[in-house]
Order: C-alpha cells, then structure tokens, then sequence
C-alpha cells in the first residue's frame, strides 16, 4: 500500500517543534534592550523604557552636536544603546516661555564627560516624578512641543502655533506680569 499522506501525529510532532522553536525566538527578544531610532516626534516615548520612577535621565547631545550620552542618576549608561540621528539636532532652535509669556531661546549648560567639560547642544530629562523637560524645539520647518507631563509631543509649522498650545496645556500656565 502507498502512503501520499501526513499522519495526524506527524503533523502535530512538526507543529510542536515550530512552537518550540518559535517560543525560544520570542523569548530572547527583549523590547526594551532592542534598538529604536530616536526622533523628534517620539523622543519621550523611546527613553521611558530606561527610566524608572525615582531617578533621573537625561539625553544629552554634545560636542557640536556629533556625541550623545545617556545618563541615569548622573551616570553613564553603558548597556543601553540609542539610536540617535545627530543630524536632526544640528541646525535645531529650543524656546522656553519666559515669565511676560514671550519666548526666549534657551542655552544649555557645559556638562562634566569623562573629566572634561562639554557644550551642550540639546538635553532632554526626564525625572524621578515622571516629569520631563518642556520646550519648543524649531527642527527643520517643523516646531516640536514637548510638555512636561504625559501628553504626546505637538508638532506645528509656526512657532506661534507651537507657543499656544504649549500655554494651552493646565501644567504650563504662568501668570502675565505686568510692568
């Protein structure tokens, strides 16, 4: 008699075997050690992972913008690995709104590397309460809003747009002196 078929234990054997293996794969990917390109849109949103409550991250773009470090409390991270195109950060504008609700350009602080003091281009905290940095970054044609809380980061054309909603928001409402 000639067999032209699979047994049905057959089948199940082989099926047992891609589950296996297929179990074994998935269960070797960690998403959060896995590499995600950072962009302006979903900055927050890619350094989550390596932040836990009650410490502080920070993104720091430095040295003309060509270096980025990824620091913890202060400290480097060494077995975190981002994804970082420096090129969006080259030529970028970070406005911060002052206490008569005009905008200022922001500039930020040299920061200790290895023993040696670096200019700053773009740093980025997220902090021990959840917090984060809240600014107007001007990229290419397009203002990115990030807000100090949880709310996605708003992306305009202008930088009126992009002042407004960032005042719209119940976080960032600051009293109107007047003199």
């Amino acid at each position: 008699m000639k067999r032209s078929a699979f047994t049905l234990f057959e089948l199940m054997v082989v099926v047992m075997i891609i589950g296996t293996v297929y179990a074994l794969v998935l269960g070797s990917f960690d998403p959060k050690k896995s590499v995600q390109l950072v962009t302006m849109q979903n900055l927050k949103q890619s350094l989550l992972p390596h932040w836990h409550k009650g410490t502080k991250l920070d993104l720091i773009i430095y040295d003309k913008c060509s270096e980025s470090i990824l620091l913890k409390n202060n400290e480097p991270i060494e077995e975190v690995e981002v994804d970082l195109n420096l090129n969006i950060f080259q030529k970028i504008k970070v406005y911060k709104l002052d206490a008569y609700g005009g905008k200022r350009e922001v500039s930020f602080s040299p920061i200790p590397i290895d023993k040696k003091l670096h200019k700053v281009c773009f740093q980025y905290t997220i902090f021990p309460n959840g917090s984060s940095s809240s600014y107007m970054v001007k990229s290419g044609k397009s203002f990115y809003t990030f807000f100090p809380y949880f709310q996605p980061t708003y992306i305009t054309t202008t930088l009126d747009d992009a002042m407004d909603e960032y005042l719209k928001t119940e976080y960032t409402k600051i009293e109107i002196r007047d003199e």
